[in-house]
């Protein structure tokens, strides 16, 4: 994922809200959400490494954006990203305790959310940038650098989800939640250069990089990829996911996908009830 808004404890029936956008090249094959077997997990799979970006069970949330950091060499024999919330919505740890079981030190640079309804802290923010630490209650983003810090898409995001928490009801729909949702994680405007961050990929990297809703056509920039050489396929957002959990655990997952022409797809949403 390359953006994650999440309200967290800000809305007294829904103590998570969660929009999201995986960016990633098409050329990677994947699957959308789904059921992964008897398992009480939804999420989309990543066919090349077998994890995922982002997913739910019951109470159960969690989501991983890669750091843009291409000075940093690689770990020896890396393993994939996606590997830490798929293994933590198959097991049953807490979040602190299974932060604190990771190798972070086997993985290239992320910020890995990760949250279970009704532990202490509920909400854990793990990386290997950073120590482990929970969130606050409060509106916060991740795109790929420190959560929280002000990208322009972080900025934008949390006023846009903020003001969408702050008007709504019990009852979640189709009009008042994932249509607006969708539509937030749709911007496609890019910000202006004198506010782009400097992760080290070049001015014109990163303007193409600041939108919410990413696309960069084949040829357009050439993009470095974690482990390999730098490419050219076309690159950009993949799925925007939405995440309610409310008070008692309901869990409700939508997501939309998109073709390599930026058309959406099919939006396909679960319920998974606790217990």
């Amino acid at each position: 994922m390359c953006l994650l808004l999440f309200a967290y404890r800000t809305h007294p029936h829904y103590p998570l809200l969660l929009a999201a956008n995986r960016d990633e090249f098409f050329a990677r094959p994947a699957a959308p959400a789904d059921h992964w077997g008897q398992s009480g997990v939804i999420a989309g799979r990543d066919l090349e490494a077998g994890g995922t970006w982002a997913g739910a069970a019951a109470g159960r949330v969690a989501a991983v954006t890669n750091i843009r950091e291409p000075q940093v060499p690689s770990p020896a024999a890396p393993l994939s990203r996606g590997q830490i919330p798929r293994d933590f919505l198959l097991g049953n740890e807490t979040p602190r305790t299974f932060a604190g079981q990771l190798q972070a030190q086997r993985y290239r640079g992320y910020n890995a959310l990760l949250f279970q309804l009704g532990e202490d802290p509920e909400l854990v923010c793990a990386g290997n940038r950073h120590p482990a630490f929970a969130f606050s209650p409060g509106v916060h983003g991740i795109s790929n650098g420190a959560p929280d810090a002000p990208w322009p898409k972080v900025v934008k995001g949390r006023e846009k989800l903020a003001q969408l928490a702050a008007g709504l009801g019990r009852d979640l729909g189709r009009r008042n939640f994932v249509e607006p949702a969708l539509a937030l994680l749709a911007d496609r405007e890019p910000a202006p250069f004198e506010e782009l961050p400097d992760t080290g990929v070049g001015e014109a990297l990163e303007r193409a990089l600041s939108p919410v809703f990413v696309r960069i056509g084949d040829g357009e920039i050439t993009i470095p990829r974690d482990g390999a050489d730098s490419l050219t396929d076309v690159y950009g957002t993949r799925a925007s996911t939405l995440m309610a959990v409310d008070r008692d655990g309901v869990t409700q997952l939508w997501e939309q996908t998109f073709g390599e022409d930026g058309e959406a797809g099919m939006l396909r949403h679960f319920t998974l009830l606790p217990g």
